[in-house]
């Protein structure tokens, strides 16, 4: 007599919680597929593209490219021939972030992890490009800390606008890697960092 489901039944019924889509878990399983999802989300690229970066043959991990694209987490955007065959472009679909349903659902219990290791990748990224010497490269560089008070109203409208940028951001950066794919235009590296938070005490 069967006593209970099995993990594979629960898995395949959706029974278990989440709260991160099944899709993306997959996607990231592997430090190869997350690599490439990364690098797709900054720009598009082929597989040749990140091979060359990674010191890679691209058919060593070819398959990756094609389960995110199989998971509908990327997409081919452009073909171009090379040597008798195609070299294919690929873009992230979609931009790997929690909107603030997503982030409802994170337990409060890893919320703090989540945040923490958001925070340390921009830090590191700053770091690094300081001691590089190109985080002061360009005159039209931004970087701004402004310590602000507000009502409720305020506060919403701030939150608003942050998530308003956000979204901006993403439909720029898309039109430009387009542009970038067709050779339009040189390429700008940056890294962009949007925060907004209760502050502590009276820090």
């Amino acid at each position: 007599m069967k006593v209970g489901k099995s993990m594979r039944e629960l898995r395949e019924g959706n029974e278990l919680k989440t709260f991160f889509d099944p899709r993306l878990i997959k996607a990231i399983g592997h430090p190869v597929r997350a690599h490439i999802l990364a690098v797709l989300n900054e720009r598009i690229a082929s597989g040749r593209e990140i091979g060359e970066e990674l010191g890679a043959d691209v058919s060593s991990f070819y398959h990756h490219i094609e389960l995110l694209e199989e998971l509908d987490c990327i997409e081919r955007v452009e073909s171009r021939p090379r040597r008798g065959a195609k070299e294919h472009f690929f873009h992230a679909k979609q931009s790997v972030f929690l909107d603030d349903e997503a982030w409802r659902e994170i337990p409060e219990s890893l919320k703090n992890d989540v945040a923490a290791t958001a925070l340390q990748r921009l830090l590191d990224d700053a770091m690094l490009s300081l001691k590089a010497g190109s985080f002061n490269a360009r005159d039209d560089r931004h970087a701004s800390w402004t310590p602000a008070s507000f009502d409720l109203q305020g506060w919403e409208e701030t939150r608003d606008l942050m998530g308003q940028t956000l979204s901006r951001l993403g439909a720029i950066q898309k039109a430009a890697a387009l542009r970038l794919a067709r050779g339009a235009t040189p390429q700008i590296k940056a890294t962009v960092g949007i925060l907004t938070f209760e502050t502590a005490g009276d820090a």
